[in-house]
């Protein structure tokens, strides 16, 4: 074999090589593409479920604000416990007093998740300062 065959036959071997780097490169990069895809609609759902969440939050708290001022000025104090706006509220706050996460308060106390997150934030900060 001459030196040119030689030389043509590494030639030959090393663009194999390559091509068959470009293709695992390829086929790596359809992998992340899809995971990345996943993620992208995973947080798409969880960013609607928030959103609806917190629009579920905001009429319930026009709501009652309407009732507030609707009602006449009156220094009793509120019965939120008994207030039939406030109890999932309430309710809430004794289960995370108890140690539930905020996915199974929103669960039995019929909350979004944004609106459990949101009371437990709310309690955490409220034992971080009483």
């Amino acid at each position: 074999m001459s030196t040119l065959e030689i030389e043509l036959l590494g030639s030959l071997l090393l663009s194999v090589i390559a091509l068959a780097v470009a293709l695992k490169s390829l086929a790596s990069s359809r992998q992340q593409a899809l995971q990345t895809e996943k993620l992208f609609q995973r947080l798409t759902r969880e960013l609607t479920v928030s959103a609806s969440g917190s629009v579920g939050m905001g009429q319930r708290l026009l709501s009652m604000e309407r009732r507030l001022q609707a009602a006449p000025p009156t220094t009793q104090k509120i019965d939120y416990h008994n207030d039939e706006d406030f109890q999932p509220y309430s309710q809430a706050a004794q289960l995370f007093k108890l140690g539930l996460d905020s996915e199974e308060v929103a669960r039995r106390c019929g909350l979004s998740r944004a609106e459990a997150s949101l009371i437990q934030m709310m309690q955490m900060k409220a034992n971080s300062v009483g």
